[in-house]
């Protein structure tokens, strides 16, 4: 387990106790099972809305993206990396999307990883200012990114029919990002409703183009969402309803 810019601290005497009675050499072996928590940042300032994701091709390979305070950090827009190639021993830690030439442009926040079976890392996030929801995608373990589609406002139907006036698409929020199965998803909020598009992909930096923007049924007055792909290429779709009248979540 890998904790962005926070302690945890394990309790000695929690793990004593749990192996109390096992013999000394299995105790030794589950003693080694005990995760080590590693600050990975090296930050003295705070971050935020982590996502970490695992190279299935190099399990070795690990990447983490965070939000990061900008008016601490003295910045106008960025996120925290970092990059593994050892299992988390060491790291390559710098800030992304910095705005000003940046090749991911003025990243805000709400970062979400995924690997795929080829080794290809996406990358969803939040600009700072523009109303659009980037897919970045990285061949090289994360160490560099760069943009493949921007989801905008235009490529979403202008509002709903049946007479139903929420939601809008008066912004995008909460993007997630979800590779499996030769298909690559990201959903997030539209300002009402849960939006929906995918690319196929056939090997290591071969992505095709995204699908027309969807808008998941059902999905009003949804917020934070998920997305899954099935064994055959099936996509499912999680939300959290704000005014469900019942509570709970929402599945499409």
């Amino acid at each position: 387990m890998y904790r962005i810019g926070l302690a945890i601290v394990i309790a000695g005497a929690t793990a004593a106790a749990a192996l109390a009675g096992v013999p000394a050499a299995a105790r030794a072996v589950a003693s080694q099972a005990v995760p080590v928590n590693v600050d990975v940042s090296q930050r003295h300032l705070n971050e935020s809305e982590e996502a970490v994701a695992v190279n299935p091709t190099n399990p070795n390979n690990i990447v983490t993206v965070t939000n990061v305070g900008h008016a601490e950090a003295g910045l106008t827009a960025g996120m925290f990396e970092g990059v593994s190639f050892d299992g988390g021993k060491t790291w390559t830690r710098k800030l992304i999307a910095l705005g000003g030439g940046d090749p991911l442009g003025d990243g805000c926040c709400d970062p979400s990883l995924s690997f795929d079976r080829y080794g290809n890392l996406f990358m969803t996030y939040l600009y700072q200012a523009e109303d659009q929801v980037p897919v970045a995608l990285s061949t090289d373990g994360g160490l560099t990114f760069h943009v493949i589609a921007n989801v905008s406002e235009a490529d979403l139907p202008a509002k709903k029919g049946g007479g139903d006036n929420r939601g809008l698409f008066r912004f995008v929020d909460q993007p997630t990002i979800t590779a499996a199965e030769n298909e690559v998803w990201v959903v997030f909020n539209a300002g009402g409703p849960m939006a929906a598009t995918g690319a196929p992909v056939t090997g290591l930096g071969q992505v095709g183009a995204f699908n027309p923007v969807e808008v998941v049924p059902g999905t009003n007055n949804c917020t934070y969402g998920d997305v899954a792909i099935g064994p055959s290429g099936q996509v499912m779709q999680a939300c959290s309803l704000t005014e469900s009248g019942q509570g709970g979540a929402r599945s499409s």
